[in-house]
């Protein structure tokens, strides 16, 4: 009697739990000092963070986070409060966010409070590094991108930077881009790109829309 009541009591929860997914979930998510490293041969990181999909709402306050990478094939990537999915909405306040890679084929990708798909995003950034070195060095960054009719973004940044040693590098960098009908809200001071090398490509865009 006493495992079927268990039973019985699971299955309401979880019955409960589909059914707030399905009207729009929440989360609310104060992180601080999270790091992951790696260090080898085809390494890979994924680090997500209050991400709200399919109409939910998400809510994150994050500081100090870090990813270190060192060796072959390099792969990291950074998503915090990412808003997708029509009527999906992200506040994110970010402070002092770095990506590092030292080596060969490295890749980075970092996004902070994307909406997409109608989606809407409040965001908040301060200090955001990523660094790289070696050979055939690939960075992305993207802060409060609108993707998609009805999308909205409000981007406020600091110090922002990027930085690349070595061959054939690659960065980019958007900041609160609009596309498809989006609307975008942009405040930026202080961001920074910088290269040294052979074959060097950058790339920087803040607040356009298109």
């Amino acid at each position: 009697m006493k495992f079927q009541a268990k039973f019985i009591a699971v299955a309401v929860v979880a019955m409960f739990a589909s059914s707030a997914f399905a009207a729009g979930s929440e989360s609310k998510v104060n992180a601080q000092d999270l790091n992951q490293n790696q260090a080898g041969l085809l390494n890979k990181q994924e680090m997500d963070l209050g991400n709200a999909k399919d109409g939910g709402k998400s809510n994150v306050t994050v500081k100090g986070v870090t990813q270190n990478q060192a060796g072959l094939l390099n792969d990291q990537k950074v998503s915090i409060g990412n808003a997708t999915g029509k009527g999906s909405e992200s506040k994110v306040n970010a402070t002092n966010i770095k990506q590092n890679q030292a080596g060969l084929l490295n890749k980075q990708k970092l996004a902070i409070g994307d909406a997409k798909n109608g989606g809407k995003s409040n965001v908040t950034a301060k200090d955001i590094t990523q660094n790289q070195a070696g050979l055939l060095n690939d960075q992305n960054m993207e802060l409060g991108n609108a993707t998609g009719k009805g999308s909205e973004s409000k981007v406020n940044a600091s110090n922002i930077k990027q930085n690349q040693a070595g061959l054939l590098n690659k960065q980019d960098m958007k900041v609160g881009n609009a596309a498809n009908g989006g609307k975008s809200n942009v405040t930026i001071k202080n961001a920074t790109q910088n290269q040294a090398g052979l074959l060097n490509d950058q790339k920087m865009k803040v607040g356009n829309a298109e």
